[in-house]
């Protein structure tokens, strides 16, 4: 069984148009036509995929692809001239396979991996996954991206990245702690993506999801898959378990990395028109700053996250509870006024929604409304007068270069 496809064929549509695409398919047609024998079948299997069922082992297989790869010259499309390379997955059928569909399922993992080397170029499907010979690729690593923890951002729609959606199309297993609406998107890519959500419950400790979380992505890892975890805005802004599991993988011997999303502290800066360079920022987790001895910069601005689970060392309250609320303000009015205006910050996650900004004082937050992910903003006491030159406050240059 062979699958293959065009590398990059979107780029193709977008850079030169669909009648580009539609050329560069039919004349892969006709390659692929003239490779194959009359023992063999082929056919198009949807959009730029071509699905291939050989007669005879992996090495003919791989010698009919060779035909084709050998075949591919540019393509005339108006005044253009378009190249295109093909990647190819090959698995030699066995007694493990019960099912026509089993074996093009492990053809199309060796598609993925051979796009995950860095494409144009063909990959043997098996336990010892390795180039086929003349395919213009290095053997696989097996470990090589076990793990891929990527960030959708807060609206998926705006914030993912062409990064993002590539890890989550090329992965084996797609497993997303995500909102609903990235869940449905992601779904549209993936239809066999896994809600880590499913972990929470109403009561249960959050910490126990955690460690549910953390060890069924370990388990994919370990099963010898590539995975791709998704997380909510940035994978690794006041978010635990990515860090852990990439950790993990990477103490168990595996590549792992992480990529970045939009956070809500991006968004944030963005809607509320600051810059946190202009007087300098704290950015602590609420239950840490009231429980833990902090000593704020009221000169600088302030972020307390999920300020409505603030105190909770249970890590099972979902709403606001207002005596602990109270008790943050009591702690705040150590640095700040009663009737000094802070902000309650949510960042929209749909294009139809726009982001709460609420202004009150803070001696109101107690009564005020909550979502979990709601952000308590403390803008600075009294603004930093800046010198006339502010080149005034540089540091003077070092007499010797040499020294830094």
């Amino acid at each position: 069984m062979v699958v293959l496809d065009v590398d990059y064929f979107k780029q193709v549509n977008d850079r030169y148009g669909h009648a580009a695409g539609d050329e560069a398919l039919r004349k892969l047609g006709g390659w692929i036509e003239q490779a194959v024998g009359s023992e063999d079948l082929a056919g198009r299997s949807g959009g730029d995929e071509f699905t291939l069922l050989i007669a005879g082992d992996a090495d003919r297989a791989a010698a009919v692809v060779r035909e084709i790869r050998d075949a591919i010259e540019p393509i005339a499309v108006f005044d253009d001239r378009i190249g295109i390379s093909i990647s190819a997955g090959i698995c030699a059928d066995s007694a493990a396979f019960d099912s026509l569909g089993a074996l093009v399922h492990a053809a199309d993992g060796a598609l993925r991996r051979a796009k995950q080397e860095g494409r144009n170029r063909v990959v043997l499907a098996g336990a010892d996954a390795r180039a086929a010979p003349d395919a213009g690729g290095a053997a696989v690593d097996p470990h090589a991206d076990r793990l891929v923890v990527v960030g959708c951002g807060i609206q998926m729609g705006r914030h993912m990245s062409p990064r993002c959606e590539s890890e989550i199309r090329l992965a084996d297993v797609v497993m997303c702690l995500v909102d609903p609406f990235a869940l449905a998107m992601i779904r549209a890519l993936r239809p066999d993506a896994v809600n880590l959500g499913e972990h929470y419950a109403d009561g249960k400790d959050r910490r126990d999801s955690y460690r549910e979380i953390d060890a069924a992505i370990m388990a994919q890892v370990r099963a010898g898959k590539r995975v791709c975890a998704v997380f909510y805005g940035h994978p690794g802004v006041f978010a635990d378990v990515p860090h852990r599991v990439v950790r993990r993988a990477r103490e168990e011997g595996f590549s792992a990395r992480m990529e970045p999303g939009v956070s809500a502290e991006a968004c944030l800066y963005a809607d509320l028109g600051i810059d946190p360079g202009r007087h300098g920022v704290q950015s602590l987790e609420a239950t840490q700053f009231l429980l833990q001895d902090r000593v704020l910069d009221p000169a600088g601005l302030v972020l307390l996250w999920q300020v409505a689970l603030a105190g909770d060392l249970t890590c099972t309250r979902r709403q606001a509870d207002r005596a602990q609320l109270q008790r943050l303000v009591d702690k705040l009015r150590r640095w700040y006024p009663a009737d000094h205006e802070v902000i309650l910050y949510e960042a929209a996650r749909l294009p139809i929604e726009t982001s709460r900004i609420d202004r009150l004082r803070l001696l109101d937050l107690p009564e005020a409304q909550y979502q979990e992910f709601t952000t308590l903003v403390i803008p600075p006491l009294a603004a930093v007068r800046e010198p006339a030159d502010r080149l005034a406050v540089a540091p003077l240059a070092d007499a010797n270069p040499a020294t830094g």
